[in-house]
């Protein structure tokens, strides 16, 4: 066999490096002829109209029975990569399990924050001397029965950069500016003017603030558990596409071979036919014609040729059948798949696997390691659940760095250092019930156990159906031999029974018995020889190494 037919590519899917399992799907297409109706009026290539019946040289050519279209098993397979709907669903839900990991690493980066406000503000202030109090002239900050209007403008903008690191701890770093204009008017007796005016005046500032969990979201098994469950689907769907495609490409074979079969029976049906209506003629001639043979022997070989063309009918109507079987894992239509046929070469399995039969080594097998997959994604949501179910203790801390100035002073640093400010204390958040945290944990505990007695139970069933398949391919390799041995000697009774015959030396009964002989045991042959592809393509499909008959990693 040819291992060129599927390829597996891994690339880099944009955001590290993502495995990515594919078949090729570069390959030849085929193309069935159908038969074109012949209308009653044609036109011939210079338009002019041909008397009713006629046709032209095109419509001659589409008018030519469909050609069987012959394929080898590696065709066979490919078409069925590029065509088969099941592979292609598989396909589509592996590449979406990668945009879920490529989603969830986004998710981690960095995260730009801005904001820009502008308030304005108004605010009263009512004041009065006391009752026994005198108010003299000559004092300037007399006020009788003042009040004052604050008008407050200020424009801010924020600029910030945050990031959690795979420990839970939540980093802030961001910077800030502002201006601000103040007015005051007053009305009644005041030494301050009525009108007074302050700024513009400056601010600006920088800042660093932190929070570190200390029990519910602290550690990376919590942090990164959304990536690591992204990335154990992407890994499991990834092994259930080789998986299909595995699954494909035995079905695709299983039918090709029972299709190669089923062309070898007409065949030898077709020779038998043959065979059985030249002994007819042979029986005729000798007892109407020289005399020497008995009627009876031509009704025996009558019946055996009467016979032989039911079993030759039958043949065809199953090579039929096998024919669409395949087409339909190929993807083509009904009228299309009945004029597939296989090519004539015999199985080519070579080196049979080495396989202990009390134990059979299947973790290659892409089932288990979709299994495998579940189990890790059920340990990230076991670790999730697990934390949520504690209280939340949160370490805090904030500083900063600003300074303030107008346009009378300019930038500078006030007092000839900046303001510095710091902040920092504990949270504490606790439920006052039991909650739903519990229940979760318990959930996600029974479904890891659940995933994990799964896997058990599919590594045995595997182990043991290899070890079956190893011993029936072993059987299978010898009824190939016993079946070739007796064929070939059972072809050459019916010759040598053929040539007693003509001697006279031996009855048609013998003869049509040795020729039933020689067609059964050529069938049997046949059979063997697709039993023991069939079992060797399903014990290689069971431990995971089928594909690389047609994959190169």
């Amino acid at each position: 066999m040819s291992t060129s037919a599927l390829r597996i590519r891994r690339w880099d899917t944009g955001r590290g490096r993502a495995s990515r399992l594919s078949l090729c799907l570069a390959g030849a297409c085929w193309a069935s002829a159908g038969l074109a109706g012949v209308p009653r009026m044609a036109l011939a290539a210079d338009g002019a109209q041909l008397p009713a019946g006629s046709v032209t040289a095109a419509q001659q050519v589409a008018a030519t029975p469909a050609r069987p279209q012959t394929l080898s098993a590696d065709q066979a397979v490919k078409r069925a990569a590029q065509n088969n709907a099941t592979l292609r669903a598989a396909l589509l839900d592996a590449a979406a399990a990668r945009h879920a990991v490529d989603a969830e690493r986004g998710a981690r980066d960095p995260n730009l924050v801005a904001s820009l406000q502008v308030e304005h503000s108004e605010t009263f202030d009512q004041g009065t001397t006391g009752s026994a109090a005198l108010v003299s002239a000559d004092d300037p900050s007399a006020l009788l029965d003042a009040s004052s209007r604050t008008i407050q403008n200020r424009l801010s903008s924020k600029v910030g950069v945050t990031y959690t690191t795979d420990i839970g701890t939540q980093l802030e770093l961001g910077t800030g500016a502002g201006v601000s204009w103040d007015k005051r008017g007053s009305s009644g007796l005041s030494a301050v003017p009525s009108n007074l005016g302050v700024g513009p005046s400056y601010s600006a500032d920088a800042y660093l603030s932190a929070r570190q969990p200390l029990l519910r979201g602290a550690g990376s098994d919590v942090e990164l558990a959304p990536l690591r469950q992204a990335q154990s689907s992407a890994r499991a769907a990834e092994a259930r596409q080789e998986q299909a495609a595995s699954q494909t490409a035995l079905d695709v074979l299983e039918a090709y071979w029972a299709l190669w079969y089923a062309d070898r029976a007409v065949e030898v049906q077709e020779q038998a036919a043959s065979v059985a209506q030249r002994l007819v003629r042979d029986a005729e001639l000798r007892a109407n014609t020289l005399g020497t043979g008995a009627e009876v022997d031509v009704l025996q070989f009558s019946t055996s040729a009467a016979s032989i063309a039911d079993a030759l009918s039958r043949a065809r109507a199953e090579r039929t059948t096998r024919a669409i079987d395949l087409g339909r894992l190929l993807g083509v239509s009904p009228g299309e798949a009945a004029q597939l046929a296989a090519a004539g070469a015999a199985p080519e399995l070579g080196a049979a696997p080495d396989i202990d039969p009390s134990f059979a080594d299947v973790t290659a097998s892409p089932e288990l390691a979709a299994l495998r997959s579940d189990i890790e994604r059920a340990q990230a949501r076991a670790a999730v659940a697990r934390d949520a179910d504690q209280p939340r203790v949160d370490l805090f801390a904030t500083a900063s760095v600003g300074t303030l100035w107008d346009d009378s002073s300019g930038f500078s640093w006030s007092g000839g250092r900046p303001a510095f400010g710091v902040l920092g204390g504990v949270e504490i958040a606790l439920p006052l019930g039991s909650g739903r945290a519990p229940g979760d944990a318990a959930v996600a505990a029974d479904e890891l156990a659940a995933a994990q007695a799964r896997y058990q139970a599919q590594a045995l069933a595997l182990a043991a159906q290899a070890s079956s398949l190893s011993v029936n391919l072993s059987a299978a390799a010898e009824q190939v031999e016993l079946t070739r041995a007796t064929a070939g000697m059972a072809a050459r009774l019916a010759e040598a029974e053929r040539q007693r015959l003509l001697l006279g030396t031996t009855t048609a009964q013998n003869v049509v018995t040795a020729e039933q002989t020689s067609r059964e045991s050529e069938l049997r042959r046949l059979q063997a020889l697709v039993g023991q592809a069939s079992a060797r393509f399903e014990l290689e499909h069971t431990t995971g190494t089928l594909l690389q008959r047609f994959a190169t990693l």
